[in-house]
């Protein structure tokens, strides 16, 4: 080997290749490595000449591997069979494996990257005893076939599949596979093994998700059969995903012999015992009933004895069990849709996973029972009930009282006194109280300054439907006639509580707000809201600007606070590489996040029905709506002579303003501009601002859950948003939950 100055290897002056010897062992097995992508040629050639001097120099075939693990160039997985001779196992088709993610009868799962498009995957490969039996090699391939045809964000999507041709002529080695989306998380089993049983919030929202998928997957005519707890993948952002549809009933052909058990015992169906082939979609919902029963618990809802026989026979005959002698504090209405769900007559469970996901929607706003605060109520939704009945104030009490915190008044004097005194979530009101009519309650509640709107729900035995819709007229929400049963009126609360956020054009508090109580004479300070740091003249002029656009509707409050937290946060997790390390600068970091609260500013010059339509613009319409980012750019611009020590701040504002709404593939504007022509700032903001809005409520539809935003963003909306920004979008996801959460619509 030819000697070099370590100047030279520092500096890079000398291609080591072209003065080592190549015919070395080591030198020809870098060179495979290579050559088969198992070293990235890019990330080699990136590599530092003092490190490419190391590995180069490697005594035996070992060490060198090992200095390519170190160098981070090989996995470890790679490393173990490229050392005895099987490196060429680490390849399959277009992807090479990266490690070993999970081994089951039917195959194994490994963690791969494409190494043309370095996206990660995770491949699922056929074992030998699957390759000698053509029936079950079918059913691995109607598995990719069953995911191929389901684009749902919550069934780990099916992207390629194919045949690897390995090994050499005397023995050659070929491999089935087919390519899933990489989930990074934990399985469901593991994840309540390891934390204990879920929140119900928590719960209610995974398995709502899970519903969902199984929804769609039933509208394909597929039915899971297979459904449980290591069968959900659930991310750090709680996203969850449903995987295996190895034994996926499929509706044109069966192919499982006649007498064959299929599933896992501990959540198969009783019919699914009986007869695998006579199941329909509603066997999916007896699974996800136990798979919550084990998800809110952490025990199996039927454990298994050992005896299979006697197992299945319990299965078929066996009430269902009842999740509350296990957590007792569970609310009664999610205890009875899991009973429901786990009844052995089909007909008497739910018939939809739509249906399932929609009953569990409210049970994600859940709050526990919890010490009282010192103002003598606990922190949980608060509820005044109004009626001169003793009874029916006992009867709503007892119905409401294990999820709610209640407060009974019998007169509307006392309602009134109750409402000044204490903060209240919902009004439950008699629409015939005594000492006021409930109108004029009404209308008092609506005067109401408070930080969240009061919903108001009327109940009557004996008054007119027709009056109880004149009461909503004048600002009641809702109205419910007795005789009702005790689901019917906990679900309408839970409905009237999931929309209160932004009902009445009412918002959340700013730092000016001041409760008034309902004779407008007692004022006291509102929440202590930590406020933006307003330490210069260009800092009190976003904050103006920002309260002109809530104040007209068009973003909601505290709107400031988030967009700049959640620009911090993604700066935080961005490569810091190129023209991304601005974001890595403390100045310019900080100039962005002062000035990214003037994004919409060019809409307080467009009408204002424009921006709040339902329905869809028509040509005119949309070119006015288009006209706000430059609008904006020119109101700021406007202002650069009265803040001429802020001129940074007044550019960087003119060039977000102006391209936040122009996308990466050219299909935006005002500009129609693409890719890295659109200002970094502008493209950061793009992200911020829509999950921000999309986080609110607007008058044509509701907010959305954080998964929800995220989702929408992250793979809904492919071409829209720089795919760098999006990956430090999806890496800060917690962060950017936790901001919303602190600063809340």
């Amino acid at each position: 080997m030819m000697l070099i100055s370590e100047a030279q290897q520092l500096t890079g002056e000398v291609d080591l290749l072209a003065v080592i010897d190549v015919n070395t062992p080591m030198m020809l097995m870098l060179n495979w490595l290579l050559d088969n992508s198992l070293v990235m040629p890019e990330e080699w050639d990136e590599l530092a000449p003092l490190s490419k001097s190391l590995v180069c120099d490697s005594p035996t075939i070992e060490s060198m591997i090992d200095r390519l693990v170190d160098f981070h160039l090989l996995t470890e997985y790679q490393a173990e069979l490229t050392k005895v001779g099987r490196g060429d196992q680490a390849r399959l088709g277009s992807y090479r494996i990266l490690d070993e993610i999970g081994r089951g009868g039917m195959g194994i799962v490994y963690l791969a990257e494409h190494t043309l498009l370095r996206r990660k995957v995770a491949i699922k490969t056929t074992t030998q005893m699957l390759e000698k039996s053509p029936r079950l090699l079918h059913r691995f391939y109607a598995e990719s076939r069953s995911v191929a045809r389901l684009r749902h964000p919550n069934i780990v999507a099916c992207l390629d599949a194919g045949r690897h041709i390995g090994g050499d002529a005397s023995h050659p080695r070929t491999i089935d596979y087919f390519v899933m989306e990489y989930v990074p998380g934990q399985d469901l089993d593991a994840y309540v093994r390891n934390h204990g049983p879920l929140s119900v919030p928590k719960a209610a929202d995974v398995f709502r998700q899970i519903a969902d998928a199984l929804s769609e997957a039933h509208k394909h005519g597929l039915v899971h059969r297979d459904l449980k707890p290591s069968n959900i993948i659930v991310t750090t952002d709680w996203r969850a995903k449903l995987l295996d549809f190895g034994l996926a009933l499929h509706p044109t052909h069966q192919m499982t012999e006649p007498g064959t058990l299929l599933g896992t015992v501990g959540y198969m169906a009783p019919e699914q015992a009986r007869d695998p082939h006579a199941v329909d979609g509603r066997a999916d919902l007896f699974a996800l009933g136990a798979t919550m029963f084990w998800a809110l618990t952490g025990r199996e809802p039927y454990p298994e004895t050992g005896n299979p026989v006697s197992d299945l026979s319990r299965r078929l005959t066996a009430a269902p069990p009842d999740i509350r002698q296990t957590r007792g504090e569970l609310p009664l209405d999610l205890s009875e849709m899991i009973l429901q769900l786990l009844q052995v007559d089909p007909d008497r469970r739910y018939q939809t996973a739509a249906d399932v996901a929609t009953a569990l929607e409210p049970f994600t706003r859940w709050t526990p029972k919890s010490q009282s605060a010192t103002n003598g109520l606990s922190d949980r939704t608060r509820v005044l009930v109004v009626d001169p009945d003793a009874m029916s104030r006992t009867l709503v009490n007892s119905l409401l009282a294990g999820e709610f915190e209640i407060v009974e008044a019998r007169t509307g004097i006392e309602a009134r006194a109750a409402l000044e005194k204490y903060p209240f979530d919902l009004l439950v009101l008699e629409a015939n109280p005594e000492g006021c009519p409930a109108a004029e309650l009404i209308s008092g509640v609506r005067r109401m300054n408070v930080d969240q709107p009061v919903m108001i729900l009327v109940i009557s035995g004996t008054v007119p439907v027709a009056v109880l819709s004149g009461l909503v007229s004048v600002g009641a929400d809702d109205f419910l006639t007795k005789p009702f049963t005790p689901i019917e009126l906990r679900s309408r609360i839970r409905a009237l509580l999931g929309r209160r956020d932004m009902v009445h054009g009412r918002r959340v508090l700013t730092m000016e707000t001041m409760r008034l109580g309902m004779n407008e004479l007692t004022r006291t300070p509102a929440p202590a809201i930590r406020p933006a740091p307003t330490t210069n003249s260009w800092d009190l002029m976003t904050v103006t600007l920002s309260r002109l656009i809530v104040e007209a509707g068009f973003l909601a409050p505290g709107f400031r606070s988030r967009i700049a937290r959640y620009v911090r946060a993604m700066s935080q997790k961005v490569s810091g590489t190129g023209e991304y390390a601005r974001l890595k600068d403390s100045s310019y970091l900080t100039m962005l996040a002062a000035s990214a609260s003037l994004f919409d500013i060019g809409l307080l010059v467009i009408p204002g029905g424009l921006t709040l339509k339902p329905g869809k613009l028509d040509e005119d319409e949309r070119q006015v709506m288009e006209t706000h980012p430059v609008v904006g750019a020119e109101i700021i611009a406007g202002l650069a002579d009265k803040f001429p020590s802020e001129m940074g701040c007044v550019s960087l504002a003119s060039e977000l303003i102006l391209g936040h709404h122009e996308r990466w593939d050219g299909l935006g504007y005002p500009e129609r501009i693409a890719g890295t022509e659109i200002p970094l700032s502008a493209r950061v903001v793009a992200i911020a601002s829509v999950y921000d809005s999309l986080r609110s409520r607007r008058p044509y539809r509701p907010a959305l859950t954080h998964s929800r935003a995220m989702r929408t963003i992250v793979t809904e909306c492919a071409g829209r948003y720089d795919p760098v920004l999006i990956e430090a979008f999806e890496a800060s996801a917690a962060r950017i939950e936790t901001v919303y959460n602190e600063y809340p619509v």
